[in-house]
């Protein structure tokens, strides 16, 4: 099993990595251009070997996540034109570290339709393909916010089908499922979840999962992540999801919040002992 944290790159890429192993985790997820800002970022040589010589040397699984200014859905046509411009960048930088996997959030329509929203996904989806070689791009599901795209398994699928490139997947976040109105609370309800994402997108397409419990209720539409086992999930819906098995092929990574030093430690504890109560290693 696969399992870290989002890790920061202040000072160098390279320091995402590092801390990773200095951690004890053998995966991670990072920023690979800047969180706040349109422009596009290049990575300087000797970071970006660093990088990859730190991966490869700590077995490390690596991700990317693209930051959350870009809108591809965007029925703003600078908006958009911004975003497919920020993930080709990003693509491209994913490339020169060699990370396999970039995430990205769907974003909103802004109140012009679904329709119209899951037709600029996808033309923004076909141009980074076309534009980079091998990066793979995974889209995470929504929480189901007002005008958002992606709260569904089945608007997913539509992209990946639309699309038609093996180079498009998903990324399930368990915080924002719940969150949408998938119930991973019980073993039952967690096989139905699993079964409509099977049916959907297939649970093949799913390359990475975060793993968030949730602040608020079950179909609540609010994207707030909360501690493993200490929200509304709680700690037998993971266990059930563990042993659920169908996601045990991708890797783990954790958004929780850290309001304490010692949250990121605890929240690895949990997550650790949950996978051992379903009879797994990390």
């Amino acid at each position: 099993m696969r399992l870290g944290f989002h890790m920061s790159i202040a000072g160098s890429v390279a320091n995402a990595p590092r801390s990773t192993i200095a951690s004890g985790y053998n995966a991670f997820q990072m920023f690979v251009s800047s969180s706040r800002s349109w422009r596009h970022s290049k990575i300087k040589k000797p970071d970006s070997e660093e990088f990859r010589r730190l991966v490869v040397g700590g077995d490390l699984n690596a991700y990317a996540h693209i930051p959350y200014l870009c809108n591809p859905s965007s029925t703003n046509p600078e908006v958009h034109r911004k975003s497919v411009g920020m993930l080709i960048d990003n693509m491209k930088n994913c490339e020169q570290l060699g990370v396999r996997y970039l995430v990205v959030h769907l974003g909103s329509h802004l109140g012009k339709g679904l329709d119209e929203g899951v037709s600029n996904a996808c033309k923004a989806f076909e141009s980074g393909i076309e534009a980079t070689r091998n990066v793979e791009i995974l889209l995470e599901n929504t929480a189901g916010y007002k005008n958002s795209v992606g709260s569904r398994f089945g608007e997913i699928a539509e992209i990946i089908g639309r699309v038609g490139s093996r180079r498009i997947g998903m990324c399930l976040d368990t915080c924002h499922a719940f969150a949408a109105g998938y119930d991973l609370r019980t073993p039952r309800s967690v096989t139905g979840v699993m079964d409509e994402l099977d049916g959907t997108v297939g649970i093949g397409k799913v390359k990475l999962v975060h793993l968030n419990d949730a602040k608020y209720g079950l179909a609540s539409h609010l994207d707030r992540h909360w501690h493993l086992g200490a929200g509304h999930i709680g700690r037998e819906g993971f266990i059930a999801l563990f042993r659920n098995g169908a996601l045990n092929g991708c890797g783990f990574i954790m958004e929780t919040p850290a309001m304490a030093e010692s949250d990121e430690a605890m929240n690895y504890k949990f997550a650790r002992s949950m996978m051992a109560n379903a009879g797994l290693e990390v």
